[in-house]
């Protein structure tokens, strides 16, 4: 095995080229997982010598199940196997597209059964028709074709046209006015006949909560679309999606009938399921919940809404309990069972900050969170950098994010985008669970709308390749310098937005940019407006 780790980024490459593979890129971060990983039976891995000893958390916290977790996943078999027959059956029938949307509620756990449960199931047990499956695995994030890029090339690595699969993912075909990109890339795979590719598109809804470009947007699911339809059978497409962002496919109309037709929707766990998944981490690493420890859990969970995520927490506070010598029943008073501990641990970590880093606390938070177009309000991920508001530092802000960050809690993940660090809320169940979260954005809804409309016109201006056609003007450019100025202690904004506002009054007032440059300060934000008369 080869690794090289660095700061919350990781490549793993385990197996053979010849057999059966997932590749895994989330937002630039690639790790590929060969079936070797995956085909081995839990009898099999619970006897092997590299287990870790007891007393090492087994639970995921906040975070989804990955690929790389299909060991320790448990309670969700029968729809595991649900699923494979369902994508079996669409991949026979040849008269349709092959997508199978996957649909569930926040919190239902669709990413962690899919990627977790589908993915090593297809890889361990291909399709009859095909000896072996490739899996291409990725979420979206604000640029989705980037996204598909980075994990194709991961998938073939020594096609001639590597360096230029973005841009060939965007253009249309001369005779087919057809995004074909994806087709042309995916036929281009050495052994594509016998390794057909299957695209998962975890978190569908970031096409339409993050990615602010429609051409990009059309581009993408239009290329999924066009490459799933071709007779050949070589690509196949599995997303899953939040069902209160259904209404948002109705923009194109063959995904939304797809969705209506083929789409499975995932059902709450039965009391069985999640006696499974919270008593057989704990019996695979060693320990044996007692029955009534395991029916509190259950019955605290069942019928709750988005309840998988807090359970995990819930459990995951509990395993650090046992290992500081504390009963389960213990621990779960105190953190105030599986609806309380989310919030609660929130709360304690704020609670022992100081009052500056409390009021940097709101600002950072605040800067995490898209706010819903008629859905709820999603996790936003920033550059950190791009959260220092002028009140703040870089250290102050890294030492706040640090908090919540830590792997006894990871309220909030760090990762890298383009070599610089980047931050977002582990999971949405924060923003629902959180009463001081919900006060805060309700409280700053109005300039956290202007702030997302600054930064959709300054995606929009590069998109067209920063054109003076698209920099703003009059009443616009007014309210822009307006915020940045009133709300820019805080609320931050990105480095594109700050360039899309300084063109702008350069381009209004020829003189601004020679004004601006002698105000700045060696943080390199502008310390302050000039007065135009």
């Amino acid at each position: 095995m080869t690794g090289l780790q660095g700061t919350n980024r990781s490549i793993r490459i385990e197996g053979s080229a010849h057999s059966s593979t997932i590749v895994s890129g989330d937002h630039n971060v690639i790790i590929q997982v060969f079936q070797q990983l995956v085909e081995q039976p839990v009898e099999a891995l619970a006897d092997r010598e590299d287990i870790a000893a007891i007393g090492a958390n087994p639970y995921m916290g906040l975070a989804a199940f990955k690929e790389t977790d299909a060991d320790r996943y448990f309670g969700r078999e029968a729809q595991i196997n649900k699923l494979w027959e369902r994508f079996r059956d669409l991949y026979e029938r040849s008269e349709i597209p092959r997508v199978l949307p996957i649909l569930g509620p926040s919190g239902c756990g669709k990413s962690s059964l899919v990627r977790a449960g589908l993915l090593p199931e297809l890889v361990q047990r291909p399709l009859p028709v095909r000896s072996s499956m490739r899996v291409a695995a990725m979420t979206p994030g604000a640029y989705p074709l980037e996204s598909l890029a980075s994990v194709l090339a991961e998938v073939n690595p020594t096609d001639p046209l590597l360096s230029d699969f973005e841009e060939e993912l965007k253009q249309v075909g001369r005779d087919s006015n057809e995004y074909e990109g994806l087709r042309r890339i995916a036929n281009r795979i050495r052994d594509i006949r016998d390794t057909p590719l299957i695209i998962l598109i975890d978190q569908f809804e970031e096409v339409y909560s993050l990615c602010k470009q429609p051409e990009q947007e059309r581009a993408f699911t239009q290329n999924l679309l066009h490459a799933a339809s071709d007779p050949t059978g070589n690509v196949s497409v599995i997303f899953t999606l939040r069902t209160d962002f259904v209404g948002e496919t109705q923009r194109y109309d063959q995904l939304n009938q797809i969705i209506c037709a083929e789409g499975v929707l995932i059902p709450g766990m039965t009391k069985d399921e999640l006696c499974r998944a919270i008593a057989e981490p704990a019996r695979q690493a060693g320990h044996t919940f007692d029955d009534a420890t395991v029916d509190l859990l259950v019955n605290d969970t069942e019928g709750r809404e988005g309840a998988l995520p807090l359970l995990q927490f819930a459990l995951t506070q509990i395993w650090e309990g046992l290992r500081a010598g504390q009963a389960p029943i213990v621990t779960y008073r105190d953190i105030g069972g599986v609806g309380g501990a989310l919030a609660g641990e929130a709360q304690k970590i704020y609670d022992k900050l100081t009052e500056p880093e409390k009021q940097t606390t709101q600002r950072i938070f605040i800067g995490l969170i898209q706010l819903g177009e008629r859905t709820q309000d999603t996790r936003r991920r920033a550059i950190v950098e791009n959260l220092v508001a002028s009140q703040d530092t870089i250290e102050s802000v890294r030492r706040v994010v640090q908090q919540f960050s830590s792997p006894s809690t990871r309220l909030i993940s760090l990762s890298s985008q383009d070599g610089k660090e980047t931050a977002e809320i582990t999971h949405e169940a924060l923003i629902q669970e959180w009463k001081l979260l919900q006060y805060w954005i309700k409280e700053n809804q109005e300039k956290l709308i202007q702030r997302d409309k600054i930064e959709l016109a300054a995606e929009e201006w590069k998109t067209q390749d920063k054109s003076n056609d698209y920099l703003w003007q009059g009443k616009l450019l007014e309210n822009a310098r307006s915020f940045r100025k009133l709300c820019g202690r805080e609320f931050s904004l990105s480095e594109l937005a700050e360039a899309f506002i300084t063109q702008s009054l350069a381009r209004e007032h020829p003189t601004f940019d020679k004004i601006v440059n002698c105000r700045a300060d060696h943080s390199g934000k502008h310390s302050a407006e000039p007065t135009w008369h």
